[in-house]
């Protein structure tokens, strides 16, 4: 079955169309080995079959992810030794999704996010025995105790917080002290993710919030989130932060951001970018 024209280039499947050629995403260690002649363009990601030839050696499994501009892809894990293969050079999967176009980001998303699933879902969870691949689907099958395992996903909200011409920036105690990003979290079991919002919002900074606007969403393979990014207007500009997962947050102007913050090719940056827009709609 062809790929949906309307998807713009991935068509993520666990069944190959038997195309005479594929794409390969080689994955080594959680990096992304890429041709090192081309820049990091919107088919940077994706290895022809003729230009993966010579990866086979170092080849230790490989999944089909689906179809990448119609033709069949797969995801091949690879020994670290494959870094050093002439014409290639190793990224770092954060690096990669800052430049990456939409597409070739779920593409990359997809490959990290299944590998990751089928290393850590090889026994059943219930009984201890191991898990059967499922050659229909991506699915672990447990024939004694009936269970079927899908890849996991983890809801996440993100949000930029806005008060009148100026947006909450925050830092993570692990991150530079120049490097800000807007709040996130994961949803908890039972919660909507507006009641999601609420509650990491004012645990983290003790604002209350109001007006929340739905921006979209994006896959995130920190080992396999999907974030939700919203906008949401602050009650109040009292900051409060709890020292544990903020370390420091502040009120930023639009034409006055912070040094460091993300790409607008991330759901952070995207949302930041979207404040930005608003901002001088309103108050240039």
């Amino acid at each position: 079955m062809l790929a949906p024209s309307s998807l713009k280039g991935f068509y993520a499947s666990s069944i190959p169309i038997g195309s005479d050629n594929k794409w390969i995403v080689a994955v080594i260690e959680g990096d992304v080995l890429v041709p090192s002649h081309n820049s990091l363009g919107p088919t940077s990601v994706a290895i022809n079959s003729a230009q993966a030839d010579g990866l086979k050696f170092f080849r230790e499994r490989s999944l089909c992810i689906g179809q990448w501009q119609g033709i069949d892809c797969e995801v091949w894990e690879l020994i670290p030794e494959a870094a050093l293969s002439d014409g290639f050079v190793r990224v770092e999967l954060r690096s990669l999704l800052a430049q990456s176009g939409d597409a070739e980001f779920s593409l990359t998303c997809r490959a990290l996010q299944l590998l990751d699933w089928q290393a850590k879902h090889k026994f059943c969870g219930a009984c201890g025995g191991p898990n059967q691949a499922s050659e229909t689907e991506h699915a672990f099958q447990c024939d004694p105790c009936d269970i079927r395992q899908y890849p996991r996903i983890s809801p996440c909200v993100i949000v930029a917080v806005v008060k009148d011409d100026k947006c909450l920036f925050a830092r993570h105690p692990n991150w530079p002290e120049n490097r800000f990003s807007t709040l996130a979290g994961f949803i908890e079991a039972g919660e909507s993710a507006e009641q999601a919002l609420h509650r990491e919002v004012f645990e983290e900074v003790g604002i209350e919030i109001e007006n929340i606007r739905y921006v979209g969403s994006q896959a995130w393979p920190y080992p396999g989130q999907l974030m939700l990014g919203y906008i949401a207007d602050a009650k109040t500009d009292n900051i409060t932060i709890d020292g544990v997962e903020i370390a420091e947050a502040n009120w930023h102007r639009y034409d006055k951001l912070p040094e460091v913050i993300a790409p607008p090719t991330i759901m952070a940056g995207r949302l930041i970018e979207q404040f930005v827009l608003e901002s001088k709609a309103k108050y240039d």
